[in-house]
């Protein structure tokens, strides 16, 4: 099988025409995908029933002509400080994402997660796919250029802040003469996927 790129998603769709059929057309394609990857990264110490607000703010030009895959909320403890089971802290977080694009239309929702600080990996994640059903994985597909497009476009939604209140349950063992543990480390990441879509025809 011979395979050769035809062009980027931001490429002029005037180019289809160099293609048998234009972007109508269906054809065999195999689909991939090009990625670029945003952190911001932050931590914060809280005390039992304290809250803390992160927030996360994607702006146009920082997506530019890609499209938002996915973002994700991850929240980091590790609870090394207590005697065993009974006294592990834990966070609970909400988002509140009325600032985001596609909200209003339900296509991005809030969510609440919640974990234990244990194990050393301790904490939640929370995702949100911005272009539904994306994992970045290639495949191959019959179809025309034009669905594919269509397909994996985050319709302008993810642009704004993104939110979520983290609230801390300290659980401190009473040690009578030692230092009780009564605050937990978080260390709190956001995370977005953006990527362009590149289409190949696949050739016998």
């Amino acid at each position: 099988m011979l395979l050769f790129p035809l062009y980027f998603a931001w490429m002029p769709l005037a180019d289809e025409g160099l293609v048998s059929g234009g972007s109508g057309a269906q054809g065999e394609w195999l689909v991939s995908f090009s990625e670029n990857e945003v952190l911001f990264d932050e931590s914060t110490v809280l005390e039992d029933g304290d809250t803390h607000i992160t927030e996360f703010v994607v702006r146009a030009e920082d997506v530019g002509e890609m499209e938002i895959g996915f973002v994700e909320l991850i929240v980091q403890c590790n609870d090394n400080d207590d005697p065993g089971p009974g006294f592990t802290d834990s966070v609970e977080g909400v988002s509140d994402l009325m600032d985001v694009d596609g909200y209003s239309s339900g296509d991005i929702q809030d969510q609440s997660a919640d974990g234990s600080c244990t194990g050393g990996n301790g904490g939640f994640t929370i995702r949100w796919d911005v272009t539904e059903n994306y994992t970045g994985e290639s495949f191959s597909i019959t179809s025309s250029q034009k669905t594919i497009f269509e397909t994996w476009d985050d319709g302008g939604a993810g642009i704004g802040i993104w939110s979520a209140t983290l609230t801390a349950e300290i659980n401190s063992a009473p040690v009578v003469g030692q230092i009780v543990d009564t605050d937990e480390d978080f260390e709190i990441t956001w995370r977005m996927v953006t990527f362009e879509v590149i289409i190949e025809e696949a050739l016998e």
